[in-house]
């Protein structure tokens, strides 16, 4: 039986590392993709392919993709600069070529929301607007708040280092006046972005199956609060059990 790794690694390049990397504005060389970069779990890439035979992202243009309420298109590959050791500037084919696990693992989480939960494709999008939450699910097409908000995270430490920060921040920092750095800077992105749209659900994802579900509450002084719950939370309101 052919493994979910072993037929993902076959479209990466049949068709993903090609609709990328021979696009006319790059024309990188698909012969500098580094192979080792695909580390991925068989979960995360039986959930892929999931949402790539069940239709949940179409391809726009030039290796980028989108699900139906996606606010941006995202890539599944990232590039490294040209070599410019010798003081001049190289070919654009000399780029080195990585598989970026967020966005690959982010198509994997819309499959298990859509198949899992029961939310239907044209609800789920990847990207927000502000590029606050990667995964995203709405309870109608035209809706302008998220209903679950889904952050990616590539290693089970970024997970819980991203949790932490937001639990810390959403009480301790007036977003009037925050300035914060780094990681805790994106962390705040997200503090900021759910106090606005203000999404019931909030759900860190990690690689692997990682999970972890939050019912999120809003109070005054745009403080916020966590509440750790059970996937059974993610299923879709619009579907009867």
């Amino acid at each position: 039986m052919t493994s979910h790794i072993h037929r993902f690694r076959q479209l990466v390049y049949d068709q993903l590392l090609p609709e990328f990397c021979n696009d006319t504005k790059r024309q990188f060389g698909i012969a500098n993709f580094n192979e080792k970069s695909i580390r991925i779990s068989e979960l995360d890439a039986g959930n892929f392919l999931r949402a790539w035979d069940g239709g949940l992202i179409q391809h726009v243009a030039r290796g980028l993709y989108k699900a139906p309420m996606s606010k941006a298109s995202e890539q599944f590959f990232s590039s490294g600069r040209k070599n410019t050791a010798t003081g001049e500037a190289i070919a654009k084919e000399a780029r080195s070529v990585t598989l970026w696990l967020e966005p690959v693992i982010t198509v994997a989480t819309l499959a298990r929301l859509h198949f899992e939960f029961g939310w239907p494709k044209q609800l789920l999008g990847m990207q927000s607007a502000d590029w606050a939450f990667d995964a995203m699910a709405f309870l109608s097409s035209d809706a302008s708040a998220e209903h679950i908000a889904g952050e990616i995270k590539k290693t089970d430490a970024e997970v819980e280092k991203l949790i932490q920060f937001m639990q810390a921040l959403s009480r301790s920092i007036d977003p009037a006046t925050a300035s914060p750095r780094g990681a805790e800077k994106n962390a705040f992105k997200k503090v900021k972005a759910l106090n606005l749209r203000k999404p019931p659900l909030f759900w860190a994802v990690g690689p692997n199956g990682l999970s972890y579900v939050f019912e999120v509450g809003y109070g005054a002084d745009e403080v916020l609060w966590f509440s750790e719950a059970s996937e059974a939370r993610l299923r879709c309101p619009l579907v009867q059990a």
